[in-house]
């Protein structure tokens, strides 16, 4: 009998170990944060939609010796992607110490639950980032299946929605580790435990190599994420600075909406993107986020900077995000109707119709706009003696003007201003040459702000650039199917010496790419902007993660993302870029969206191109070349009707990492082992998508 009690003792010790080995080979496994998961498991970025292979050995991950491999600069914040291919409760995550020639402590690694979000398409998309770090009303794990429930809406109380139930089976957790700046360069070793409730349902090895470079604090590529109101507006929380027009004070921003605003900043910005909203009523030009001004001409003066500052002062001393920087660029109020007269009716405003077509090439030749311009002149040399006693020396501030003129844009009902042009997005003789005289006012009004190391810029987004002189693939003329004026007006006349900050819409910055660099001038910026992307998530998530590779191909330094917006995840969505956590989860703020992870991987690839054409232009330049290809345009009106010509990125996502390592041996001098990129591939889906020109197309 005692014998067969040590058999069974012996038969359920192997039987425990047997459990034990399969718990430990559960399948969970790492990959790149750029790929998609659908509920059903099914990867969007693979044409078969498994991963195979990719599951056992990929740039990230190697199964036979469970390791996370990861490779990063000093200064940058690192992501991968562990996938849990099992259902269960209370996932989690948690890293060791990571030892090397130093130490990275365990706090500087974050895990978030990546989840799905509706489309207006009615399909849902893993574009949703949860944070488990007790940030979100408490959350620290997530189930599989997800489900995220909110409070019940009744007459009574208004609840939150929850998030959208996948019915998924497999799981998706990112990794991030912030490499400090101060980290020495090596291998650093130590573990990734994936838990379930308190168990550890797998352990994971990790090696993560510092490069021996450091990422600035300032992102070189300027990542514009724009809006027409404070983000916290769509939380219900909105208060504008200015209560009316001119001679009106302005009004303390309520600490609550304040707070709001700033997690909205500092999710960006910890992101390596800005926040860069309109501070001005779109059309009417009224300020909503302006100094308050009195009187006219040499006679006007700002009434106060006290609400101003209680506001702005924590976002532009860089206060509001984890590298301490404030946004690259922020628009300032300024335009046709501020701070010149600030009204917001129409009938009070300066009357610009009559001079339509007859605007002058600068200020002091039309005597009727001696009082608008002397109004300007004296207000911004109010800004920049403010702005150099609060050391706002960092930020580049636009002036930039918004206002599509009645009667110009179709449906319009002829109520909203005085204006006989579109400023934004011209596309008329007249609206380059109000624009050319606009901008040379600004930048006479702001006259002796380099000398205090203030950089005040003027700011064209234009969609239709040369438009006769695009081209195709293979070198010959394209022309834009619905071409406007611009070779015909010689709007670089008006508009080439007086524009520091050109955004240009994809399409044309696309087909026009070789005549950028004769816009290229000290202190001027030639940049595109796109909208978020929200039709298409069912597409490769490359068009976000290497958005940078194409910039750098083409010769640009920034982009601008059309718009912030906070979109319910359970939708259906308009354009936007960060999700509603007061409507899902009942969290005052805003839900980083996958796509803003994946842009700042791109900007920091960006940067990585930078430090490697310090060092060796020619081989940087051919391995930027080997991630993209000339092709069509990937809007299919232009590739259809005007053949003209697009740059696609390359669709295999395992080079990126490899694109990045190969920069890193060119910016240090040190061997890798970087591998070699095998370039694009068919067992990868297309990588490219349209951008729309905004409010135009």
């Amino acid at each position: 009998m005692r014998g067969f009690n040590i058999g069974v003792k012996a038969i359920l010790a192997i039987l425990f170990a047997a459990m034990s080995a399969m718990a430990a080979g559960n399948g969970v496994f790492v990959v790149d944060a750029t790929y998609s998961l659908r509920p059903d498991g099914a990867c969007q970025e693979l044409t078969g939609g498994t991963f195979g292979s990719l599951a056992q050995k990929n740039v990230c991950w190697d199964a036979a010796t469970k390791t996370v491999k990861l490779a990063a600069a000093q200064n940058e914040e690192i992501a991968v992607q562990i996938v849990i291919p099992m259902t269960g409760k209370g996932f989690s995550g948690k890293m060791s110490d990571l030892k090397g020639p130093g130490t990275i402590t365990a706090d500087r690694a974050t895990f978030s639950a990546l989840v799905w979000a509706n489309t207006r398409d009615g399909k849902i998309v893993p574009d949703l980032v949860i944070p488990l770090d007790g940030s979100i009303n408490g959350l620290r794990s997530f189930d599989v299946p997800v489900a995220f429930k909110g409070k019940v809406q009744t007459d009574d109380v208004m609840g939150f929605t929850g998030l959208p139930e996948a019915g998924n089976k497999v799981g998706s957790m990112l990794l991030e580790v912030w490499v400090p700046k101060t980290a020495p360069a090596g291998v650093y070793k130590g573990t990734v435990t994936v838990l379930e409730g308190a168990v550890a349902a797998d352990t994971l090895n990790v090696e993560l190599t510092v490069l021996g470079f450091v990422l600035p604090d300032m992102p070189t590529f300027a990542f514009d994420l724009l809006d027409y109101g404070m983000p916290a507006d769509a939380l219900g929380l909105k208060a504008n600075l200015n209560t009316g027009a001119i001679g009106s004070p302005a009004k303390m921003i309520p600490e609550d909406v304040k707070k709001a605003n700033y997690q909205v900043y500092k999710l960006a910005a910890d992101n390596r993107c800005f926040i860069n909203v309109l501070p001005y009523s779109s059309q009417r030009g009224s300020p909503r986020y302006g100094a308050p001004v009195e009187g006219k001409g040499t006679a006007a003066k700002v009434m106060s900077w006290k609400e101003y500052d209680d506001f702005f002062a924590p976002i532009l001393d860089g206060k509001c995000n984890k590298f301490g920087e404030p946004p690259a660029h922020m628009q300032l109020a300024f335009n046709v109707n501020y701070p010149h007269l600030c009204e917001g009716e129409p009938e009070k405003q300066f009357n610009w119709l009559p001079y339509t077509k007859t605007m002058p090439e600068k200020q002091g030749m039309q005597p009727a706009f001696k009082e608008f311009e002397d109004t300007n002149k004296t207000i911004a040399q109010e800004y920049i003696r403010h702005f150099a006693a609060k050391g706002w020396t960092r930020t580049c501030f636009e002036l930039y003007h918004n206002q599509k003129g009645d009667g110009v844009q179709a449906g319009r009902s002829g109520t909203r201003n005085k204006l006989g042009w579109k400023l934004d997005e011209p596309v008329a003789k007249a609206d380059y040459q109000a624009l050319g005289y606009l901008f040379n006012v600004n930048r006479w009004s702001f006259e002796g702000a380099a000398e205090k190391n203030l950089k005040f810029v003027t700011r064209l987004d234009i969609g239709h650039f040369h438009c006769s002189k695009m081209l195709t693939p293979d070198g010959k003329k394209a022309v834009c199917y619905k071409e406007k004026e611009y070779d015909t007006a010689n709007a670089d006349k008006y508009l080439k010496d007086t524009t520091d900050h050109w955004v240009i819409g994809m399409v044309h910055a696309e087909g026009a790419q070789p005549l950028l660099k004769d816009y290229e001038a000290p202190g001027r910026k030639m940049m595109v902007y796109g909208t978020a992307g929200e039709l298409d998530l069912n597409q490769h998530f490359g068009q976000f993660s290497g958005e940078c590779i194409r910039m750098a191909c083409m010769g640009l330094v920034g982009k601008i993302i059309y718009k912030v917006e906070l979109q319910d995840p359970m939708g259906p969505g308009t354009d936007f870029i960060l999700y509603n956590g007061k409507s899902s989860l009942g969290f005052d703020g805003a839900l980083a969206s996958r796509r803003l992870k994946l842009w700042r991987d791109s900007v920091n690839t960006y940067d990585y191109i930078v430090a490697a054409r310090k060092k060796n232009p020619a081989a940087t330049d051919a391995l930027v070349a080997k991630m993209v290809r000339l092709g069509f345009s990937s809007d299919e009106k232009y590739r259809t009707d005007s053949k003209s010509r697009g740059y696609w990125l390359s669709n295999n996502v395992e080079d990126y990492k490899t694109f990045r390592m190969k920069l890193a041996e060119i910016a240090t001098g040190v061997k890798l082992g970087a591998g070699e990129l095998t370039g694009f591939s068919d067992t990868f889906t297309p990588c490219g998508s349209a951008d729309k020109i905004v409010g135009y197309d």
